[in-house]
């Protein structure tokens, strides 16, 4: 009795600690976590402690990777952007039909540096976000990635009218 009274105690502990992650404060500041970066730590720690779904492990990946923005030390930078690579690739392979992370992985890559290599899906992954944005039913992250695409200048003026539908 006296066991199971503790074992309750120590996992209502655990809940209570257990990080929330701000996902909705997560897509507003996605693009400018890269620049900002007590934003970026803020929102990097977060991911990695409470990334649970498949978006936020997207988010997570990509916030590892913009903390390599955030660091002077070279060898730290290239392991931020590798592990960070692997942990989105990962997760986009486990559910390639997911338009969000489609659309950071087409934000990562489109803005990488071309030395690292990290380009190969930009095409894909344009023309995929661009041909199912507008079967999302989440309206609001919807408007999100397409106010973030229409400012980035990656789409013509008739794919964005196709974003846009």
């Amino acid at each position: 009795m006296r066991i199971s009274i503790s074992i309750i105690l120590l996992l209502q502990v655990c809940l209570c600690y257990a990080q929330k992650v701000d996902l909705s404060g997560i897509r507003q500041n996605f693009n400018k976590g890269v620049k900002n970066k007590e934003l970026c730590e803020k929102y990097h720690e977060q991911l990695q402690k409470g990334a649970k779904s498949p978006v936020e492990k997207g988010y997570k990946a990509a916030f590892h990777m913009f903390m390599a923005k955030h660091t002077s030390n070279p060898f730290k930078k290239m392991s931020y952007f590798k592990d960070a690579k692997s942990m989105l690739e990962e997760v986009i392979e486990d559910n390639p039909q997911n338009v969000e992370l489609r659309f950071i992985r087409l934000c990562i890559q489109y803005y990488s540096p071309k030395y690292l290599g990290y380009h190969s899906e930009v095409e894909q992954d344009k023309e995929y976000v661009m041909n199912n944005l507008h079967k999302m039913t989440d309206k609001q992250t919807k408007q999100l990635i397409y106010d973030y695409l229409d400012g980035a200048k990656m789409y013509t003026e008739n794919e964005l009218a196709l974003l846009r539908r």
